[in-house]
């Protein structure tokens, strides 16, 4: 995987993945979380996720709207967050940027 080396505005570096990988989890593995990543400090721990890892529940990743949905929130979300955005904040961004995009795929206003 290659790789973009980045400091965020405190000044830590951030080493981003151009292109991140997408692991399919089972629900036991995955608990009641749909999608977990890298950046979320507390849970990559405990899940033991790799950088440049986006683990997403099987259940989700079959169908294909919500994996698009997945795929709109959880990128925009590391891209906040690499940006120096805490999680809290990244996260309710990537929900309505997702809810804005699929209402235009669908085409609606």
């Amino acid at each position: 995987m290659k790789w973009i080396t980045k400091k965020d505005r405190h000044g830590n570096v951030k080493h981003i993945p151009i292109k991140p990988k997408w692991k399919i989890k089972s629900k036991k593995e995955m608990g009641d979380y749909i999608a977990l990543h890298y950046l979320e400090p507390k849970i990559s721990k405990e899940f033991v996720i790799k950088n440049g890892e986006i683990w997403v529940r099987e259940d989700w990743w079959a169908d294909p709207e919500k994996r698009k949905r997945l795929k709109v929130h959880e990128l925009v979300e590391l891209n906040l967050m690499n940006r120096g955005v805490p999680y809290y904040k990244a996260h309710k961004i990537a929900n309505e940027f997702e809810h804005n995009a699929i209402k235009h795929l669908r085409g609606r206003k």
